[in-house]
C-alpha cells in the first residue's frame, strides 16, 4: 500500500517538554493568555507531581490537542479519589473529528489507573460553551448543580 493513501495515525501520549511550544499555542488559541516561559514553569512543576497528568494528541508528528488532569481527594464524596479535567483543547480546525473523545477516553484510563472512580470538569455557562456542553453530555457526563465562585488574592 502506498504510504500516501494511509490514514493519519493519532497518538495519545504524555506531554513532554518538547511539546511546550505547541501546547502553549493551543492554550492561546483557546483564549488563555500565557507565555512559553510561564508554561515551562507550570509544566516542570506538574511533571514532578504524581497527582497531575498532561496528555497530548499527536497527528502526523504535530500536537493538535491536549488534556490536563488532576487527581483530588474529596471531603464530601465517599470515593477515595476523583480526577478533574482541568483543560481540554483540540485545535480548532480539527474539532468534530473525535480527538476530544479520544483524549477523554485516555483521561478515563489514567484516572482508573490512579484508583479514581469519578471524572469531573468545570465549564462556564456562557452561550458559546453550548457546543462543549453538548460534547460532554454526548460522551456520558451529566450536568450537576453548582456554581464556581472565585476571588482574586493579591
Amino acid at each position: 500500500m502506498n504510504s500516501s493513501t494511509q490514514a493519519p495515525v493519532l497518538q495519545i501520549r504524555r506531554c513532554g517538554m518538547n511539546d511546550l511550544e505547541r501546547v502553549t499555542a493551543l492554550l492561546r488559541e483557546f483564549g488563555y493568555p500565557t507565555t512559553l516561559s510561564v508554561m515551562k514553569e507550570r509544566m516542570e512543576s506538574m511533571a514532578n507531581d504524581p497527582f497531575h497528568c498532561t496528555l497530548v494528541a499527536e497527528l502526523e508528528n504535530e500536537v493538535v490537542g491536549m488534556i490536563g488532569l488532576r487527581q483530588v481527594s474529596s471531603y464530601y464524596k465517599q470515593q477515595d479519589c476523583i480526577t478533574e479535567v482541568t483543560a481540554l483543547i483540540v485545535s480548532e480546525e480539527l474539532r468534530g473529528n473525535g480527538l476530544g473523545k479520544r483524549l477523554m477516553a485516555a483521561a478515563e484510563e489514567w484516572a482508573r489507573e490512579q484508583g479514581c472512580c469519578e471524572l469531573f470538569l468545570r465549564s462556564g455557562n456562557r452561550v458559546e460553551r453550548a457546543p462543549a456542553h453538548a460534547f460532554y453530555r454526548h460522551i456520558g457526563f451529566e450536568k450537576s448543580a453548582g456554581y464556581r465562585f472565585s476571588k482574586t488574592l493579591l
